[in-house]
């Protein structure tokens, strides 16, 4: 009750104090509409353009390294896929179809693919040139 007679009293005195000075309130113009627009566009356009940046320039971990990675698939029909399947050195062909899961070839060991492997492999032996 208190609090709502403090608030009434305070627009009453805020009303007599706009009356009583010499300033005049401007009137909404064109001008002073189209200043607020450009205002909000900015402050949208600083948003959005946060984001992207926030977006395409931090990498957020993830909850771990999982033991099986997914290297790569194809669909074979409407509802299966095949899928290749790395787990921990040992790469897995996997067929994944609904209600089952089949390994369809084990592949060999990845060579190395390292810049400094493939380097050593195109470099000549000392005797040749």
């Amino acid at each position: 009750m208190r609090l709502s007679v403090i608030l009434v009293l305070c627009g009453f005195s805020t009303l007599l104090a706009a009356e009583t000075s010499d300033r005049k309130l401007a009137p909404l113009g064109v001008g002073s509409l189209l200043e607020t627009a450009g205002g909000l566009l900015l402050v949208l356009a600083l948003i959005i353009g946060g984001a992207w940046i926030f977006k395409r320039y931090t990498h957020l971990p993830t909850a771990g390294k999982g033991l099986v990675t997914v290297l790569g698939g194809a669909s074979v029909g409407p509802r299966e896929r095949v899928v290749v399947l790395k787990v921990d050195n040992t790469r897995l062909v996997v067929g994944v179809a609904p209600g089952q899961v089949r390994t369809l070839h084990v592949l060999d060991a990845q060579p190395d693919l390292s810049f400094e492997a493939r380097l050593a492999e195109a470099r000549p032996e000392e005797g040749q040139v």
